[in-house]
């Protein structure tokens, strides 16, 4: 095949590989429910915020988890264009598909053989249950996979010309874009810098310091303009994280939902658990088997060879930024989720395509373009599949509130349930209550999260249906419902104390769930400690 033929082949499969993954999650949408889960709820408050700068201060106030660039771009589309929920997961999505068609363009044009790349990359994506979760969502992850990935391929030319003052100042751009959309962008930074550190020791090239000194660079930009901020995200939710410490089994589970599997769900079954160990154990041979020879044939070969050096770099940045998770875990603060190393998810892609042309020579497939046509038609249907399935707020309690007296307020002990029911008008007459020596004794993680998230909700946005302790009494709540989550700890403190009488117990027919008909017994409460530090205040 000629340059010009295999250029040809490569712009048309790229934006076949753009169409599908967007026809198929677009339309997907369309065949779902459409129901925002919580994290999307946080983030359509500051976007149905009028006032842009109200919602860049009420950002840092626990609504939000992340550096300001993400939520500024959606609220551009939104204010602009459309702010309905369809829209804006669409350019979620659009987000997405971009991300592995730039990809999909990049390593064609260093491996070639643009069908076989073209067939190998779309079955690890559409295997991939993490990317049907994440793409459609209105929150930064699209934004920061696509960031990442133009980050990633810039700090790519870098390494075989470090001293190229427009790919510099790129890498200052694109790195200050990454760590300004989400916070784990810094390990990504990190890790880039330990790569050409690395590579500044195997080489005795200097020139590398540049690269250096334009991500120490955009170290300092963080720095300097968010670091502030970011301290006060950080005092949401403390004394500790949300996010569970990783265990061996947990490791395995989430370093391996960014690899294609053939069933997300059979994986959950105990006798099954060794799955993704076994995933994750054959990316990392994989990547010791091809990547030791090319280290043995040193710098000067590896250099000169784009495509391994492109492999090299992503098993590299793929292991440190996880390697790095975790030590900031246990260190830290517990970041180890897969949604947020999802960039790494296209990054041992590269891995697998790069394996693909080692192992199998051209020719040996016959590439029928009928065969590929086919099989990209056949991609749709099974996106629109895949992606219907995946629902992320927990509809199994509609029915339950449905059969509730609506004139008797309900109140929910989770912001899981509370945010969506509230903010999408599912039941009227719905309220939490911010009780913060209810929070810290809850089994649950995130009850102190939660807390801190709802109090911004009604200190900066004055939402009413948000009840603080003094509020919540017989004359405002003679007669209440209560979500009761066996997870969570909050109306008992109210039951244990005698202030509070169940009426009847209605079971919902979900596990751990029940909901309380109750009313005040007048008994006077005791007063109320704190046994830990004092709750999340809020000042913008």
């Amino acid at each position: 095949m000629t340059i010009l033929s295999t250029r040809w082949q490569t712009n048309r499969l790229s934006i076949a590989v753009l169409l599908i993954l967007a026809a198929g999650l677009i339309l997907s949408l369309f065949f779902k429910e459409r129901w925002l889960w919580m994290d999307e709820v946080s983030s359509y408050v500051l976007l149905s915020d009028p006032s842009l700068g109200h919602a860049n201060k009420a950002l840092v106030s626990g609504l939000e988890a992340n550096p300001p660039l993400s939520m500024n771009v959606y609220w551009l589309l939104g204010h602009t264009i459309s702010l309905s929920p369809m829209f804006l997961r669409s350019c979620s999505v659009l987000f997405f598909a971009l991300t592995v068609a730039v990809f999909y363009r990049y390593i064609t044009g260093l491996l070639g053989r643009p069908v076989a790349t073209f067939v190998v990359l779309t079955a690890f994506v559409c295997l991939t249950y993490l990317n049907f979760t994440l793409a459609p969502q209105v929150r930064s992850y699209a934004l920061f996979s696509l960031l990442h990935l133009l980050f990633f391929l810039n700090s790519h030319r870098l390494a075989t010309a470090p001293t190229r003052l427009g790919w510099l100042l790129a890498e200052v751009v694109l790195g200050t874009a990454v760590v300004y959309t989400h916070n784990f962008g810094l390990l990504y930074v990190a890790t880039m810098a330990a790569f050409f550190g690395c590579l500044l020791l195997w080489s005795r090239r200097w020139e590398y310091l540049r690269v250096l000194g334009a991500l120490a660079a955009v170290g300092g930009i963080w720095l300097l303009g968010w670091f502030s901020n970011f301290q006060l995200q950080a005092q949401i939710g403390k004394p500790h994280s949300w996010i569970p410490l990783p265990t061996f089994l947990s490791f395995f589970r989430t370093v391996g939902e960014l690899l294609p599997t053939l069933s997300a769900n059979l994986e959950h079954k105990p006798y099954l658990q060794f799955l993704p160990v076994l995933r994750v154990a054959a990316m990392v041979l994989l990547i010791l088997y091809l990547g030791l020879p090319r280290l043995r044939r040193g710098y000067a070969n590896l250099v000169k060879d784009p495509a391994a050096l492109f492999f090299m770099q992503a098993s590299f940045v793929a292991l440190g930024s996880t390697v790095l998770a975790l030590g900031a875990s246990f260190t830290v603060a517990s970041v180890f989720l897969s949604r947020y190393m999802w960039p790494n998810h296209l990054l041992f892609g590269a891995v697998v395509i790069y394996a693909y042309h080692c192992f199998v020579r051209a020719g040996t497939v016959p590439a029928k373009m009928f065969l590929v046509t086919g099989y990209a038609a056949l991609l749709v249907p099974f996106i629109v599949y895949q992606n219907r399935k995946t629902v992320l707020f927990p509809s199994a309690i509609l029915p339950p509130l449905a059969k509730l007296n609506p004139q008797y307020p309900l109140f929910f002990e989770s912001a899981d349930y509370f945010l969506p029911v509230w903010y999408q008008h599912i039941r009227p007459n719905t309220y939490f209550l911010l009780d913060w020596p209810a929070a810290l004794k809850s089994p649950t993680l995130s009850s102190t999260i939660d807390y801190g998230i709802i109090v911004s909700l009604r200190d900066i946005y004055h939402v009413p249906q948000v009840v603080r302790l003094p509020e919540f009494n017989s004359q405002r709540f003679p007669h209440f419902y209560v979500m009761d989550q066996h997870s969570h700890y909050q109306i008992e403190e109210f039951l244990e104390t005698g202030q509070v009488r169940v009426v009847r117990t209605i079971p919902t027919g979900i596990e751990g769930h029940q909901i309380l008909e109750c009313t005040f017994t007048g008994v006077v409460p005791p007063p109320r400690v704190s046994q830990g530090p004092p709750p999340p205040s809020i000042h913008l």
